[in-house]
């Protein structure tokens, strides 16, 4: 069993995911975590299957496509030939997180999972970030933030929230320089000291409004994404935008486990309705897919 990436095509992947082995992970940690998984996917083999599941986002009821044997072979397997109104996606993490299992909604087109990820509560979801933080460290994604933050076509008297802003990415210095009022969210530090600007605590933005709201790889992320939605929605002064970047509006990057939410086709329009926002635009160029979301009063 592979304890962290070691074929090209595995480094390949960690490159695209941006996020890269740190030589200074304590011994042995990489290798803890895919035993913990190993182990976890073992359990579940051995329970009974699911046959039934509910879409988060709309919830859509229905049955729920078996998966062949084997899938843990980190290749896309055959799907039993069982009519189901939900299909099924395999692929397995690269990151020591094993067998990786998502279904694909028919009514409003969401991939979500896989379970295992979305069953953990919030704090051992904080836990498994902490873990992953120790073993990776996040590429530069300062590019993508701007683009992100540009999309909301931002005016030189607003303020602005970079959420998810994570401690390796130069956005924020960047906008500064450039005369930007512009503050950073992080609710999953990664242990590295606190950059100027960058808020770990909820309560900390909690009382503050903002003319933006921009985020690079987040919402894939998000355990509650309609939830947090309606929260940084609050966080909007009245007309202010939220402009969300992620390649997870497609099928992407699916081979790691923190990524729970891939919203494809109908399910964009309905996230920012259930939010009680409207899409204001949507901009693909490659990876990079941004939708701004508004009100409808900007």
């Amino acid at each position: 069993m592979n304890d962290y990436p070691d074929r090209p095509e595995q480094l390949i992947g960690v490159a695209q995911a941006g996020q890269l082995i740190r030589p200074d992970a304590p011994d042995g940690l990489r290798h803890r975590i895919a035993l913990r998984w190993a182990i976890v996917d073992d359990l579940d083999r051995r329970l009974p299957y699911r046959d039934t599941l509910q879409c988060p986002l709309c919830g859509h009821q229905g049955g729920a496509a078996r998966p062949a044997a084997g899938h843990g072979s980190g290749q896309a397997q055959q799907l039993s030939a069982s009519l189901s109104s939900f299909s099924t996606r395999v692929s397995y993490c690269i990151f020591g997180g094993g067998d990786l299992i998502r279904y694909a909604c028919p009514s409003c087109d969401l991939i979500f999972g896989p379970e295992k990820m979305l069953a953990l509560s919030e704090h051992a979801l904080a836990e498994e970030y902490e873990w992953h933080y120790r073993a990776y460290r996040e590429g530069d994604s300062t590019e993508q933030e701007l683009r992100a933050f540009y999309a909301l076509k931002p005016r030189r008297d607003g303020i602005y929230l970079n959420w998810g802003a994570g401690d390796w990415s130069r956005t924020l210095d960047v906008l500064r320089s450039e005369g930007w009022n512009a503050v950073g969210f992080e609710p999953h530090p990664s242990g590295a000291p606190a950059r100027p600007g960058v808020m770990t605590d909820w309560r900390q933005i909690s009382a503050m409004r903002f003319d933006g709201i921009f985020s690079n790889n987040v919402l894939e992320h998000l355990r509650y994404p309609l939830r947090e939605l309606r929260v940084m929605a609050g966080l909007l002064t009245p007309g202010g935008r939220m402009s969300h970047a992620t390649p997870c509006f497609a099928y992407r990057y699916e081979f790691t486990r923190f990524h729970i939410f891939f919203y494809l086709g109908r399910s964009q329009s309905l996230l920012a309705q259930k939010s009680g926002l409207s899409i204001v635009s949507h901009e693909a160029d490659g990876d990079f897919i941004n939708i701004v979301m508004g009100s409808g009063s900007a």
